[in-house]
């Protein structure tokens, strides 16, 4: 005898697809949604186009944005600040070179604080305390927790129960 399970029917395959692409797309949606609430720019757009929202509701008229996603109504917004009235996929456009401008002023900004640090400590005597590691700031190799690759870890005492966490 035979035991293979049976097919799908072509009904069952075509519910299975829609399931998993309406999956796919709320993934994609949470994922804009937490840049939009992670990039300070977006977030800017986002409170002043529910403010916009909140007067235009005062006034008893019904905005077209209001009926769309926080995020779309944000980067809409940029859009028009940039001169380009087009909306729709447009708006992805927006959410993602707003992160990355954003990713760029946060490595520039890594760069120059590293730059800072490093002349404050190069006007320091070499036996100044300041640049003097205690041990318990080290990892096993010698570096510092402040020089080390973050790995999504806070670095400090990673795996001891603190007590604290819920």
């Amino acid at each position: 005898t035979n035991s293979k399970p049976a097919l799908l029917s072509p009904s069952q395959k075509r519910a299975n697809h829609i399931q998993s692409e309406q999956k796919r797309r709320a993934n994609i949606r949470r994922g804009y949604e937490a840049l939009c609430e992670a990039v300070p720019a977006l977030r800017e757009a986002i409170r002043q186009e529910e403010e916009a929202a909140r007067a235009a509701d005062e006034d008893g008229a019904r905005s077209k944005r209001k009926r769309k996603g926080k995020c779309a109504a944000a980067a809409e917004e940029a859009i028009e600040k940039v001169g380009d009235g087009r909306a729709g996929p447009k708006s992805e456009n927006v959410v993602l070179q707003k992160t990355i401008d954003h990713l760029h002023a946060l490595l520039a900004s890594r760069t120059a604080l590293k730059e800072r640090l490093a002349n404050a400590r190069s006007v320091l005597s070499p036996n100044h305390p300041a640049l003097n590691t205690s041990m318990e700031h080290l990892d096993e190799k010698g570096v510092p927790m402040w020089e080390r690759e973050w790995n999504g870890g806070t670095g400090w005492k990673d795996g001891e129960d603190d007590g604290d966490e819920e």
